[in-house]
């Protein structure tokens, strides 16, 4: 019995001992006290994830703050483009009621003849000014008014077109004054780009300058 009682002891000594010798997890116990070395064992690759968190963070701002600086870029492209627009709804709207109002006394018009000019000129050409003469004949003969009307193909901007327009019908105004017209009967009138293909669909066609009796 005193065997048996030792054996038994002497085999839980053995397991205590077993159990006392059994080396401790320095990263699983809270309540070891760690130093750099141990802290670098057990949590680099925490604290590698929590720099490389950081770096993606800060490269996350940069570019959110990138794409914002790029969409308020656009934004103000949109109100540039917005307010270029609305300029040119309001220029198209003077035009379609200039041509209302032209309409309006077309029944009144008698078309007397129609010069030709070159690309971005408002001279005349000797080919043109032959035209001018016979026209003067048909003028003569009538006291009525006169309206001279400018026109300008669709290349370039409205304004300038515009203006080219009114240069045009000038210079045909000038024309007949010099070769005896009255001033007082001449009424002059011009067209930008917006009309151009009402004069036909070549470029030659619209860069044009009309000339009326009004009945």
């Amino acid at each position: 019995m005193k065997k048996i009682a030792f054996t038994i002891a002497l085999a839980s000594g053995f397991v205590i001992a077993q159990e006392e010798q059994k080396p401790i997890d320095p990263c699983g116990s809270p309540q070891e006290f760690y130093s750099k070395e141990m802290l670098d064992k057990c949590y680099k690759n925490y604290f590698d994830a929590i720099v490389e968190s950081k770096k993606l963070a800060e490269d996350t701002s940069k570019k959110i703050n990138d794409i914002e600086g790029r969409l308020k870029k656009l934004e103000n492209s949109a109100d540039d483009q917005e307010r270029r627009i609305r300029a040119l709804e309001d220029i198209q709207a003077n035009v379609l009621r200039k041509i209302e109002e032209l309409g309006q006394y077309k029944w009144q018009l008698e078309e007397v003849g129609v010069v030709y000019f070159d690309f971005d000129k408002f001279n005349i050409k000797p080919s043109e000014a032959k035209k001018l003469e016979v026209m003067l004949e048909r003028l003569r003969e009538d006291n009525r008014e006169i309206l001279v009307v400018g026109f300008a193909d669709k290349r370039g901007s409205s304004r300038y077109n515009f203006n080219l327009s009114t240069w045009r019908a000038q210079t045909v105004a000038s024309y007949l004054a010099r070769k005896g017209i009255d001033i007082g009967r001449i009424r002059i009138a011009s067209y930008g780009k917006e009309v151009a293909e009402l004069l036909g669909s070549k470029h030659a066609q619209q860069r044009a300058v009309r000339v009326y009796l009004i009945k």
